[in-house]
């Protein structure tokens, strides 16, 4: 989701702003809260309803990723994506394209 012109180095965040972690940039989401004077965020990652808590030097701004009807999009690598919703018979010689 990193845009190759993004260098933000901001160690400080405002609650909304669109954020990703350096370290793995499918980790990204909206900033929900900050601990210990701006030393940690608490991000709500895209795609979940789930917090998590992050180091301020971690994190850098990102632009914010485009939306449908469904909200934000996660980046799918579409020749591995499983649909765990269908049902698949499953045998020795089955392959489930690394989903098990």
């Amino acid at each position: 989701m990193s845009t190759a012109d993004n260098n933000c180095d901001c160690d400080c965040f405002d609650e909304g702003d669109w954020v990703e972690c350096k370290l793995n940039t499918d980790f990204f989401g909206i900033v929900v809260g900050e601990s210990d004077f701006g030393r940690f965020y608490t991000v709500q990652l895209a795609g979940s309803m789930e917090p998590k808590l992050f180091y301020a030097v971690t994190l850098r701004h990102m632009d914010r990723p485009a939306t449908g009807a469904a909200g934000a999009k996660l980046p799918i690598d579409d020749g591995n994506v499983v649909d765990f919703t269908k049902e698949r018979e499953l045998r020795k010689d089955t392959t489930t394209r690394g989903a098990a």
